[in-house]
């Protein structure tokens, strides 16, 4: 279930990391009197503006001058962390030196691996772990090693026990790759809730326990997480996510009250308004990014909401139907979507405000969707309001052969007022 996990979990880290926390300039001078001092500090400044290259050669360079193996690590660690070339003849140079060093010796170890050296990793692996058992760095690659023979049981208990040395994320997600492999979800996401609640969340693992609470269902749980996540990151798709979660757990008021507080689109404020009845609500505020912007479509779904208001309360009374149509008539034309056209014509139809006005809005309608069962029956409508009820009927015999349409409360009423006309 979880094995899709694996693309973003598995990897190979290299914890051997140089210092960038230092104030380097660009424009550096060799002013310093000291050679070594100079030529230090230019590798360093070289490696500060990723021109690893260059800074690796100089450490190079310096080794071979002074025969200190911390200059032969510092190019080691480059050439391998940003794959530089000749990388075996340095491995070469190396191997001389890892008996006396023991970070060379894990840049060796890991340089291994990474050409599925296994036998040489194993060996050079077991004498750190003779030297140091504790060091957190040589238990993950003991347990990078044991991951690579796809012995995932072994690379799992290393992977811990470098984590209760040093229970850093990464670490953590080492962990997390192995039960992924294992398939076992559960061990998965209580780590993740225990370092949650140690640590709080962080964005890798927050996203990861989202993912699993999202796929349980466990809805009441995910609510806290994506308000964490887009509280670390402010980014607003944790809480749309979240409002999508709670649409559909039915929980449409709290998704309103989450969509107000984080200020969202408008649009989403709109359609849950509209999804909780709260028409007036929905009215108001599309007038008002009508008077902002000038898109006629919303002083469209302003007169719609009006009249669903008004449908609700069973407040239709004439004024409020001439405020309706005043509002369609400014904004609706042959370009508009067909629901404005259909609504607006049944509108006058329905009302006998302008029967025929409203029958050639439904015909455009129906120009862009011939199909729709709710279009067809308003041009019925239009046509039993002229007295052309075998035309009427015509058009709603149509709409039978869908059972669901046929049978509802407004077809049934159309339906036996085009009956009675036709006796």
């Amino acid at each position: 279930m979880y094995r899709n996990l694996l693309f973003i979990l598995i990897t190979i880290f290299l914890t051997a990391c140089a210092n960038k926390n230092q104030v380097i300039f660009k424009d550096h001078k060799e002013q310093q009197s000291n050679k070594l001092d100079a030529q230090i500090l230019s590798a360093l400044n070289y490696e500060y503006f990723n021109n690893y290259k260059k800074s690796r050669d100089i450490f190079l360079e310096l080794f071979r001058e002074y025969k200190d193996v911390v200059f032969l690590q510092n190019a080691y660690f480059l050439t391998l962390a940003n794959n530089l070339d000749d990388i075996k003849e340095i491995d070469n140079i190396a191997s001389a030196y890892v008996d006396e060093n023991d970070n060379l010796k894990r840049l060796s170890a890991f340089y291994a691996l990474k050409s599925l050296e296994l036998n040489r990793a194993q060996k050079l692996i077991k004498e750190l772990l003779a030297k140091n058992s504790n060091d957190p760095r040589n238990l993950e690659l003991y347990g990078d090693l044991f991951m690579q023979k796809k012995d995932f049981i072994n690379a799992l208990k290393y992977y811990k026990l470098a984590y209760e040395q040093n229970p850093t994320e990464d670490f953590l997600f080492k962990i997390i790759s192995s039960y992924a492999i294992l398939n076992d979800t559960k061990s998965i996401k209580k780590l993740l809730e225990k370092w949650r609640q140690k640590n709080g969340c962080t964005l890798r693992s927050c996203v990861i326990l989202a993912k699993i609470y999202n796929d349980e269902k466990q809805f009441d749980l995910l609510e806290s997480v994506y308000i964490d996540l887009y509280r670390l990151s402010n980014n607003k798709s944790f809480i749309y996510s979240l409002i999508d979660v709670l649409n559909k757990e039915q929980k449409k008021q709290k998704a309103l009250d989450l969509a107000i507080e984080y200020d969202l689109d408008d649009n989403i404020k709109i359609f849950l308004y509209q999804d909780l009845k709260k028409f007036n609500e929905a009215k108001n505020l599309s007038l008002k990014i009508y008077e902002q912007s000038g898109n006629k479509e919303y002083l469209m779904r302003a007169a719609i909401f009006e009249f669903e208001q008004a449908n609700l309360d069973k407040k239709i009374t004439p004024s409020l139907i001439l405020s309706v149509a005043k509002k369609f008539e400014k904004g609706v034309d042959g370009n508009s979507n067909a629901l404005y056209l259909n609504y607006y014509g049944y509108l006058l139809i329905d009302y006998d405000l302008d029967i025929k006005k409203g029958m050639h809005l439904v015909e455009l309608a129906l120009e862009k969707e011939p199909n729709n069962l709710y279009y067809i029956d308003s041009l019925a409508w239009g046509y039993y309001k002229l007295k052309d009820c075998k035309k009427a009927w015509e058009l709603l015999e149509q709409t039978f052969s869908d059972k669901e349409f046929s049978n509802s409360k407004e077809s049934k009423e159309h339906l036996k007022a085009i009956k009675e006309c036709l006796k």
